[in-house]
């Protein structure tokens, strides 16, 4: 219980935060990329279980003057989206915290907090995604297909993966 209020804090903190630091001159002109799977067990509004598992992969395109772009493309089961979002809009939360990329992953009840480390190079990467709930209420979402589920269980994350490339997988930038 106290991770989850820490955790709350934390994200609660970052989404109000002051302006990110700058991009480390390493990740300039660079695309990550980070794969992950989360699984929460859950239940639609009908009480019907719901499959609670969400393929995601976020492009993440660091400018040669620092901006941030950044693509999400998910999937649950049948149903698959994609959303860009630019380095001022509402959907793109991802800052520069000394050398980690963070980005919150605000749901309809709780949070998801993506963390990128790099190497000293700029080279590769590991990530990590922690989810938490809001003062003990249950984890809400909207899938993919538009319908509200709620948690029944802890959420997991699995298969993460990262990875460093030079230029802007979006074109040009």
């Amino acid at each position: 219980m106290k991770f989850l209020k820490v955790m709350a804090s934390l994200l609660i903190a970052m989404l109000f935060a002051a302006p990110a630091n700058a991009a480390p001159a390493g990740l300039l002109n660079k695309t990550i990329t980070v794969s992950y799977t989360i699984t929460i067990p859950g239940k639609k509004a009908d009480g019907t279980p719901a499959s609670g598992s969400r393929n995601a992969a976020r492009t993440i395109y660091v400018s040669s003057a620092g901006r941030i772009f950044s693509r999400v493309s998910r999937r649950d089961g049948n149903a698959s989206e994609t959303r860009d979002a630019g380095p001022s809009e509402s959907g793109n939360t991802f800052r520069f915290a000394g050398d980690k990329l963070v980005g919150v992953l605000q749901l309809a009840s709780g949070a998801s907090q993506l963390t990128v480390n790099f190497d000293a190079g700029g080279q590769s990467c590991s990530a990590a995604v922690v989810t938490g709930r809001e003062n003990g209420r249950p984890i809400k979402w909207k899938g993919v297909d538009g319908m509200m589920r709620e948690a029944t269980g802890h959420a997991t994350a699995s298969n993460v993966s990262c990875s460093i490339t030079g230029g802007n997988a979006f074109g040009s930038g």
